[in-house]
């Protein structure tokens, strides 16, 4: 009887085991699925590789923003910011105004790009180089403004440890590209969307685009308001997220950064689930969620800015890495962020499949078919 009982108890206790585990997995299944969608990108084809980087370099512009304010007198702080224009004839950069980069916005679309964390001036000049020179895989006339902030070690007292010493350096640092989202807010704030304007950056520069947008669509954050700014979608503005380093639910209804969907009228963003540094990113955030680059946007959480989001996997294409150079090398990555950010891309991709289809003609096949074969002699 005591072993029928022992039998008895042992099957209902696997059973229940059993019965959990399937429960657990569903749960984490569901859990991780809101994040699983599938790359998607209305009007650009993440997939093709067919552009030819052969094309003009952009005009470059670069603001220095590492001599301004960091986190007060924002709007006094703006009119100190450093604006130049490489002149590639001189082979130099030459000083000008928010005023004369604005006043040349109407002629092509400008691409509003911002590096990542640790990286000092010249650091941040030899990423401006190459995502310059990467830009001749887009067609068309366009312009690159580089966004050089101040992402320098900024902590550097030895009687911390070191994990203490990175974590106090990271913290810092993305207050920083908060406040510098407000500054890139108030250059955009002034353009008039004549041409497609692309705000966003690289790991922690995605902070600074995304910012500026949720700034534009009306967004309040750490007491600053943009004066002018109204919850409403801007025509030919966008914003495009590289290897992002902020909270995947940010960019949600009512998130952070939530008016940014409201703002632009399309949002890129990679993703990739094997990226090192990112991976890391839950230890970093105060409210211990996963990075926006590793696990993308939640397309649900998005309400009727849904149809707004632009999204790629590229684990394939980088690895584990999260810096920026394995990503400009990508040619599927680089199709992506042309398609995004300036409308030629479009209509180069359109010519080269037209060029790429055999030609049909009825007519000669119509012809052919008239024609009678004689019975030989």
């Amino acid at each position: 009887m005591n072993a029928a009982l022992i039998r008895e108890t042992a099957t209902w206790a696997f059973w229940r085991l059993t019965m959990a585990a399937i429960t657990l997995v569903a749960l984490a299944s569901i859990a991780s699925a809101q994040y699983c969608t599938p790359d998607q990108c209305d009007g650009c084809d993440l997939n093709n590789c067919q552009l030819s980087c052969c094309h003009e370099l952009p005009e470059l512009w670069l603001v220095n923003t590492r001599c301004a304010p960091k986190c007060n007198n924002l709007d006094a702080g703006f009119e100190r910011i450093s604006v130049k224009r490489w002149d590639p004839t001189c082979r130099r950069f030459v000083k000008e105004s928010w005023d004369s980069l604005v006043a040349q916005e109407a002629s092509m679309p400008t691409l509003v790009f911002a590096h990542g964390n640790t990286l000092q001036h010249d650091g941040a000049m030899k990423q401006c180089w190459e995502v310059y020179q990467k830009m001749r895989c887009c067609p068309g006339k366009k312009r690159l403004v580089f966004w050089s902030w101040p992402a320098q070690i900024d902590h550097l007292r030895p009687l911390l440890r070191p994990r203490q010493l990175i974590l106090s350096n990271l913290r810092t640092k993305f207050v920083y590209a908060e406040y510098q989202g407000y500054y890139m807010a108030k250059l955009v704030q002034r353009m008039s969307m004549t041409q497609r304007v692309t705000v966003g950056g690289h790991s922690y520069g995605g902070i600074i685009g995304a910012v500026a947008a949720h700034f534009i669509g009306g967004g309040e954050l750490r007491g600053l308001t943009l004066a002018g700014a109204e919850a409403k979608e801007r025509p030919n503005f966008r914003v495009a997220l590289v290897s992002a380093a902020f909270d995947n639910d940010a960019l949600d209804v009512g998130g952070r950064y939530g008016q940014a969907f409201v703002a632009a009228e399309k949002i890129y963003v990679t993703r990739n689930a094997t990226d090192s540094t990112l991976r890391r990113w839950p230890k970093i955030s105060y409210r211990c969620k996963k990075a926006i680059g590793v696990t993308g946007v939640n397309a649900n959480c998005l309400g009727e800015n849904a149809h707004k989001l632009c999204q790629q996997t590229l684990t394939s294409d980088v690895g584990s890495s999260h810096y920026i150079e394995p990503h400009l090398g990508s040619r599927r990555f680089m199709n992506a962020l042309c398609c995004v950010a300036f409308p030629a891309c479009a209509d180069c991709v359109k010519a080269e499949q037209a060029k790429a289809k055999p030609a049909t003609d009825p007519k000669p096949a119509a012809a052919a078919s008239n024609v009678q074969l004689k019975p030989a002699a």
